[in-house]
């Protein structure tokens, strides 16, 4: 879908009833954003269920409201005419006084071989917004092909940041209001954990382990991922880490090893979408330089 920006202009005073699709629209920078109400945002598409009438699949969300730094996924099919291995990228929008804006954020998915995909993400803004997932046609005036939906994020916070802002990294006291503690943060997992260590140089292992809780059944597959930060305030996206993997043992325990090589302070987490939910551990890891031995 494309909102016209003839259409976008109005709503700063008045409902929008025309959907298309256009190519991103940009605003300058900085420029305030002006609220809107759920109803019109429904009204120029950014429906409470997410708008799937020019994606032409289904797509389901966890919530449709919650507060910020609660985990949600949206899960979905694509449509035939959606290659393989597309990104898939959620965008922010803005309304302003003029035609508003687009704003892409660090949160994405990956079609996957049967046309399916999961993001995975926080938000860390509160207030209602509109928000649309998808990627841009090829052509001279590429279209933009996904759908949209609105999302009321609750919780004190400050307002969202201007349109052109860019991701940012985490400091240890920010991951740990996000839930990504130095001790693993078992609060939306129901079982145990621990760490042997909350920082190592790149490539050395680093084992977590503990007791999955009844939701998680014996054989299960539980993966590790990436917390990508969008903004100062904890939005922003996971990305699987390739290869971090383990399953449920018969006793209910498990384990995996990690040799992480991305440097820097991370929050991650372990765990496994059971329904529309994630259940997992998150934990906040920093991978430093890799020592050199010294030569004799």
């Amino acid at each position: 879908m494309v909102l016209r920006p003839r259409a976008l202009a109005m709503w700063a005073g008045a409902l929008v009833t025309t959907v298309a699709v256009a190519p991103v629209l940009s605003a300058a920078p900085g420029e305030p954003a002006v609220p809107l109400t759920s109803q019109q945002l429904s009204a120029a598409g950014f429906t409470v269920a997410p708008n799937t009438k020019a994606w032409g699949a289904p797509v389901t969300m966890s919530a449709v409201t919650g507060p910020v730094w609660q985990d949600l996924t949206i899960t979905g099919q694509a449509p035939d005419s959606v290659p393989i291995g597309q990104i898939l990228t959620m965008e922010r929008f803005y309304a302003t006084g003029g035609p508003g804006a687009f704003k892409p954020l660090n949160i994405t998915a990956v079609v996957g071989a049967n046309r399916r995909f999961v993001l995975h993400f926080q938000f860390g803004y509160p207030g209602l917004w509109g928000y649309r997932v998808g990627y841009q046609g090829p052509g001279a005036r590429p279209e933009f092909i996904g759908f949209e939906f609105q999302f009321t994020t609750t919780g004190k916070g400050k307002p969202a940041p201007p349109a052109d802002a860019l991701a940012v990294s985490l400091s240890p006291k920010r991951l740990a209001r996000a839930g990504f503690t130095a001790v693993p943060n078992v609060s939306g997992w129901g079982g145990t954990a621990k760490i042997s260590a909350t920082s190592a140089p790149a490539g050395t292992p680093v084992l977590i382990s503990g007791r999955a809780p009844g939701t998680v059944k014996p054989g299960q597959l539980l993966t590790l991922n990436r917390f990508i930060a969008t903004d100062t305030r904890g939005s922003g996206h996971f990305e699987v880490v390739p290869g971090v993997l383990t399953t449920v043992r018969d006793d209910g325990t498990y384990a995996v090893q990690m040799e992480l090589n991305e440097p820097g302070l991370s929050g991650y987490s372990l765990g496994i979408g059971v329904g529309q939910q994630w259940v997992g551990i998150e934990f906040q890891l920093e991978t430093t330089e890799r020592t050199n031995p010294k030569q004799g």
